[in-house]
């Protein structure tokens, strides 16, 4: 498709030789006599126009105040200003006001010829740079928007998972159901109390709701035993931190809860098991869990004994500071009342 130049200049005689110039080398060309009837011009036939040839001393408004309505409205547009062999200057200011170049009259064809070309090749390459980043950009909107879109799948797949199995452990255990959630909602309210990241909280969330999942190795007999363990069963029991660590060891996505899961049952004092770790040797995060579970269980009916008052729990958790459990997390539940969840 020929490419099309307006031309304006309010002498008839520049417009005709432009025209018959151009119209020679294979343009399509549309003549205007001043600057409002190009910016009418413009109103409708923008997104065909591909040059513009525009004196600069008119009737009206002036080629300047055209030129700036242009740049302000049409941008895209190239314009070439006109102006007379005298008044190279004037050409030059045009030139810093955003034409894209400028003829000095009389036009010779030679001139017009190469300008026009050069600049409409200008044109063209800006273009389409200009639509190949916005094309980049929208792509990259695309990308950024399936990507939100995968996480959020992954981020409910991951979370329904970690449901599904924390289900499977209360299924061999009827005297703890609902635990693991419950650990979890006291979990995440203390990491948020405590200002933990985003990126914490999920590992809290995660960790809580699969800290149990040893006790799939356990039998049920031994979960569910109404009378007092005996020695070697109490050793069993003890084991679940490390199956539960060997379950998820190959499951990739696991892998930030696995401290939780192993050390959930780890006291401040080194007495705890299955490592004896002791203080700052047992990460915050299951520090936390600890005290989650143990609240819990303590207020929870189990088989072999009931469930004690929330004064009795809360009693025991003070009692229990700094040997079994963080002291500051113990203030940090009392204080803020997370034991009313």
């Amino acid at each position: 498709m020929a490419k099309h130049i307006v031309t304006t200049d309010d002498d008839p005689a520049i417009r005709k030789i432009l025209q018959i110039l151009l119209k020679k080398e294979g343009y399509q060309v549309t003549l205007c006599t001043n600057g409002n009837e190009l910016l009418d011009l413009l109103k409708t036939e923008s997104e065909s126009i591909d040059l513009i040839l525009l004196d600069i001393k008119m009737p009206g408004p002036s080629g300047f105040e055209v030129l700036e309505s242009i740049r302000h409205r049409y941008p895209s547009i190239p314009v070439v200003m006109l102006t007379a062999f005298s008044d190279l200057d004037t050409g030059m200011k045009a030139m810093r006001l955003g034409a894209s170049d400028y003829l000095a009259k009389p036009v010779l064809r030679e001139a017009l010829i190469s300008c026009v070309e050069r600049v409409i090749d200008k044109s063209t390459v800006q273009k389409l740079e200009f639509d190949q980043k916005n094309n980049s950009l929208a792509n990259q909107r695309d990308l950024q928007e399936q990507l939100r879109s995968a996480l959020l799948t992954l981020k409910n797949t991951t979370l329904a998972t970690l449901e599904a199995f924390s289900e499977t452990i209360e299924q061999k255990d009827a005297y703890t159901k609902g635990h693991c959630n419950r650990v979890r909602n006291i979990s995440v309210a203390m990491g948020k109390a405590l200002n933990f990241s985003h990126e914490n909280i999920l590992t809290l969330e995660g960790g809580s709701l699969l800290h149990d999942i040893g006790k799939i190795g356990i039998s049920e007999e031994i979960l569910n035993k109404t009378t007092s363990l005996t020695k070697e069963e109490y050793e069993i029991i003890k084991m679940h931190p490390v199956f539960g660590d060997r379950i998820i060891n190959h499951i990739e996505l696991f892998q930030p809860y696995r401290p939780i899961i192993r050390s959930h049952h780890e006291r401040i004092d080194g007495k705890g098991y299955p490592d004896g770790l002791k203080g700052d040797q047992i990460p915050l995060e299951v520090r936390i869990v600890t005290l989650a579970d143990a609240y819990d269980a303590m207020t929870s009916s189990r088989a072999y004994r009931s469930a004690l008052p929330t004064e009795i729990a809360l009693e025991e958790l003070k009692l229990c500071s700094g040997s079994q459990f963080d002291p500051d997390l113990v203030n940090l539940f009392i204080d803020k009342e997370i034991f009313l969840l």
